[in-house]
């Protein structure tokens, strides 16, 4: 009893919990255990499963992980069909529609609600699971996605803006694919960031008398730029007009922070480089873009493929660094494919902090165009930029005058327009560049870290069955199992009573000393 009772007080003092699941279902991540250990006021969670819902027992496990590293998650299961009443009051409270089955079961639109105070968050079923192959029913679970990202969307007040430059040749941040933007955008709105695009081509040209409207026009841009937390000028193809810089310009030094995502951009007759008019931009962050094409020759952070066009640069300590620390240690950096070297400007107001850097090896080929027309191993000649390279900076100006702000503002620059490019967010192998991106863009908006949670290994979600494979469990079933068993149970009963028969077998049944106990004491005391 003593060691029963001391058992149970050690249990009770320090509470672990141990995830047996196939790729850790209910093992929560950093993110996740940094949100909830950091709420400041309570959050209760509405579970509007029915107990006949696979997702049910699910939920509720991650819930109780959850719980064991708060104590101000408040947890509320409600079957909307055992519990009617129940279920009508967050009905009423939340605005859930509900409707019902043909077996009489209540569904509802919402299969979650994560609420602080009258604030709530909806999560539906599409979100807590993701279809990967509909012909092979695999399915990837997301619960701590979904759950950890509405923790997250009701506890913020504001939805920063992140406004997407255009008019100067830039990629749409509609467009899908490996290459286009979309992927980020999905990913900004995940997180609560608010993602629009900005028109742009117009600052600088002059208007006359006979357009009247022309002023208007262009100040509606500069209009929609002062309510942006984050402006994000994403591989620009065109050279981008001088009244553009000066307004983008004017938003940094007003308190705007800004990502610059640019790159060597070839003209039309590949002989050289555009010049995008940048550089007064790049000169607030004291940066400024050199005319060359980095090659890394270290086999070590090169592709396997190209000439060394594709390489993983080399993280340098800083802030917007740290979350790429858990992904290099599980094997994953930052990757880029067709890169600039920058430098810092000759006079620049601050002195840029380095972020990614190539190694030694690394050079930076000024005649690019000459070489493209033979390509072969690059190698360094006399004139081009020696390694170790800077491909990444991040600059943090002094506040302005009058400003409340925390920070003053921030710049980003990279040289490799590459780091946004969807494929990042759609490949394990280029997760660590998504990360470097999320965290550039959370140490800009001055907003915690973004949610960055793993996926989970997907898993075979049901059976479908075909008419055929349908009669064949008919047949297993009904006829050979239990045609087999009984097969087994003779083969054991003949088995049995031949052993029995044997000739020969003094002490068997058939034996005369084998008929009984008693006959035989009998007989052996006869005379």
């Amino acid at each position: 009893m003593v060691l029963a009772v001391l058992v149970n007080l050690l249990v009770a003092r320090h509470y672990k919990r141990w995830d047996w699941t196939q790729g850790g279902l209910y093992t929560l991540s950093d993110a996740t255990v940094s949100t909830l250990r950091a709420l400041e006021e309570p959050i209760r969670v509405y579970v509007l499963l029915s107990e006949a819902d696979p997702l049910t027992l699910s939920v509720r496990h991650l819930l109780d992980a959850y719980r064991a590293e708060t104590t101000r998650l408040e947890v509320a299961v409600t079957d909307p069909d055992r519990r009617p009443a129940e279920f009508l009051a967050v009905q009423q409270r939340y605005g859930v529609v509900a409707g019902k089955t043909e077996d009489g079961r209540i569904v509802t639109d919402a299969a979650i609600i994560v609420a602080r105070g009258d604030r709530p968050h909806f999560l539906t079923a599409n979100d807590l699971v993701e279809v990967e192959d509909e012909d092979d029913l695999r399915a990837r679970p997301r619960l701590e996605q979904a759950l950890t990202g509405a923790i997250r969307s009701v506890l913020r007040s504001e939805r920063p803006k992140v406004c997407f430059a255009s008019g100067h040749g830039e990629k749409s941040i509609e467009v899908g694919g490996a290459g286009g933007l979309a992927a980020l955008k999905d990913r900004l709105n995940k997180n609560n960031y608010e993602v629009v695009e900005l028109g742009g081509g117009r600052g600088g040209h002059d208007h006359g008398d006979d357009e009247p409207d022309a002023a208007q026009e262009a100040a509606a841009p500069e209009a929609d730029l002062g309510r942006c937390r984050v402006l994000v000028l994403a591989e620009p193809t065109q050279p981008v007009p001088p009244g553009d810089v000066a307004r983008y310009r004017a938003f940094i030094e007003k308190g705007g922070s800004a990502l610059l995502a640019i790159g060597p951009v070839p003209d039309e007759s590949d002989q050289r480089y555009v010049d995008l008019g940048l550089a007064g931009l790049l000169a607030v962050a004291g940066v400024e873009l050199r005319s060359d094409f980095v090659f890394e020759l270290d086999p070590k952070l090169r592709s396997t493929q190209g000439f060394g066009e594709t390489f993983s640069p080399v993280v340098r300590p800083h802030p917007i660094t740290e979350g790429l620390v858990k992904a290099a240690d599980q094997g994953l950096g930052p990757v880029l494919t067709v890169a600039s070297s920058l430098a810092p400007a000759a006079s620049g107001p601050v002195a840029p902090a380095p972020l990614l850097v190539t190694s030694d090896k690394a050079f930076g080929m000024v005649d690019f165009f000459g070489w493209a027309r033979d390509p072969s191993e690059p190698k360094p000649r006399d004139g081009d930029h020696p390694g170790p390279l800077t491909v990444a900076y991040a600059a943090e100006l002094p506040k302005p005058a009058g400003s409340s702000a925390a920070h003053g503002p921030r710049v980003v620059v990279v040289s490799s327009p590459s780091a946004l490019y969807a494929a990042n967010w759609q490949s394990p192998e280029l997760r660590g560049t998504a990360v470097f991106v999320e965290s550039a863009l959370s140490w800009l908006a001055a907003s915690p870290p973004m949610l960055d949670i793993p996926d989970k290994p997907a898993v075979t979600a049901g059976l479908r069955l075909s008419e055929d494979a349908l009669a064949g469990v008919f047949r297993y079933v009904v006829v050979y199992m239990p045609l087999a068993a009984a097969l087994l149970g003779l083969a054991v009963h003949l088995s049995r009573r031949g052993s029995e028969r044997r000739p020969g077998d003094k002490d068997g049944p058939g034996s005369p000393a084998g008929r009984g106990a008693p006959g035989g004491a009998e007989r052996e005391g006869a005379p």
